[in-house]
């Protein structure tokens, strides 16, 4: 996993990790003292420091704990050429993979080094982790920092230390064997889960430490990427009773892991259609789609909704002062802090520029005002830090409008009610803007 900024970046042979687009452009990122490590803030560089050492220690620990083998080597070795050769099998759908989401990556790869962890003793199944994520960043043609790199094969080995917890004192070789019985599907589950839980908590753990959202449900993976994280831990292990059973036969598990990748690709394009790529609420037309369900949900139970307008004030001071990759951490800051302050079942969306859209289920004009106002006031709180050509610089005092309908009924169409808060957000811009408008309900 790579030492993230606030949105998720790069890829990570392990598990889980945080995205990362930038491209360093000559091998000058080689030399520590280059790295933008430094500019972390306190917290997160000790973080991260502190992580990567764990990481040494488990590795030392790991060869003083059990003594390796001629035979973890060369099992070793065999899985090594398995995962590369399932790396090059995979590297345009990664490729494309990588490119069209900011969620966490989830790497199906990963199977090759549980099964290391089932197969080998501990020491040997971390230098299997340590290799693979070294042919990773040589093969990637981003060559992503390195130490994010460092940071990402720091939570997996860490991550497979605590899956080697679970199965202490357990006879391995019987493990992958029908004479484990359900013993053993509960330990190689839990180890799965241990390994999985580490990994991903790290992670969440820096992205946290960076990020303007305190909202820990906000950073997660989603179920779904947590089912497809536990899936390639999961043909991990029938990597391993395969191997242990007949080496031989092991190469089959190649075409049903690539077919597995095509479909999760298939899942990422259908949500990045749906997605704006900036902010990673629902676009404008995922969003409409959305509040025409609510609406007909609404009307049939009788209850009503509000929408509000939210629209920030003289951006584009911040786009000349500060640059415009400045203004889209300001988005995305703006993004996150909307996704926090509502409901789990309230809808927020991109509209356009740098004018959000908020559906609120259940509300009456009162209540949407209210929530409008909170809204307004949390991004007037909003304090950012952001890289610039001059060196860091800090924005904050953020100010904007907001026009709010409400509907008790759910008379009108989705157009008509984003029509009405769309007026009264032109009146609150009239009006002298940062304050709350509230057109007659619907």
């Amino acid at each position: 996993m790579t030492a993230p900024r606030p949105r998720p970046p790069g890829q990570d042979p392990g598990a889980v990790t945080p995205r990362d687009r930038s491209t360093p452009s000559s091998l000058s990122v080689l030399v520590p003292s280059r790295w933008d490590l430094w500019t972390l803030r306190p917290r997160a560089l000790a973080y991260v420091l502190v992580v990567d050492t764990l990481a040494l220690a488990a590795i030392v620990a790991g060869f003083l704990w059990r003594p390796s083998t001629a035979h973890d080597w060369v099992v070793g070795g065999l899985l090594f050429l398995g995962a590369a050769v399932h790396a090059e099998a995979a590297r345009h759908i990664e490729r494309i993979r990588i490119s069209r989401t900011d969620r966490p990556f989830i790497d199906l790869k990963s199977m090759w080094t549980f099964a290391g962890l089932l197969l080998m003793h501990l020491g040997p199944a971390l230098v299997l982790v340590t290799v693979t994520f070294a042919y990773w960043w040589i093969r990637n043609e981003q060559h992503p920092p390195p130490h994010r790199w460092i940071f990402s094969w720091a939570t997996v080995v860490l991550g497979t230390g605590a899956a080697a917890l679970v199965l202490v004192n357990v006879d391995k070789q019987e493990l992958l064997t029908a004479a484990s019985g359900p013993t053993g599907l509960v330990l190689i589950a839990g180890a799965a889960v241990a390994r999985w839980t580490v990994n991903h908590g790290l992670v969440v753990g820096i992205i946290l430490l960076l990020s303007s959202s305190p909202s820990v449900r906000r950073h997660l993976a989603s179920p779904s990427d947590t089912l497809l994280g536990l899936g390639a831990l999961a043909l991990g292990a029938a990597l391993a009773v395969l191997a242990a059973a007949s080496p031989w036969l092991v190469p089959i598990l190649l075409v049903p892991v690539i077919m597995l990748h095509r479909g999760v690709l298939v899942d990422q394009f259908r949500q990045a259609a749906r997605t704006d790529p900036k902010t990673g609420l629902a676009n404008g037309a995922a969003w409409a789609e959305i509040a025409e369900k609510e609406l007909v949900r609404a009307r049939r139970i009788g209850s009503g909704l509000a929408v509000l307008m939210v629209d920030l004030d003289n951006f584009k001071a911040v786009n000349d002062a500060h640059g415009h990759l400045a203004g889209d951490e300001v988005l995305r800051a703006v993004a996150a802090t909307l996704a926090a302050e509502v409901r789990a079942y309230d809808a927020v969306g991109r509209f356009g520029g740098e004018e959000f859209v908020v559906l609120l289920a259940g509300a009456d004009t009162a209540g949407a005002a209210r929530t409008a106002d909170r809204l307004r006031l949390k991004i007037r709180a909003i304090d950012l830090t952001v890289p610039g050509v001059g060196g860091p610089s800090r924005i904050h005092g953020l100010t904007a409008s907001v026009g709010c309908v409400a509907s008790p009924t759910a008379a009108g169409t989705v157009d008509e009610l984003v029509g009405a808060a769309d007026g009264a957000l032109y009146e609150a811009k009239r009006a002298g803007r940062d304050r709350v408008v509230t057109a007659p309900p619907a």
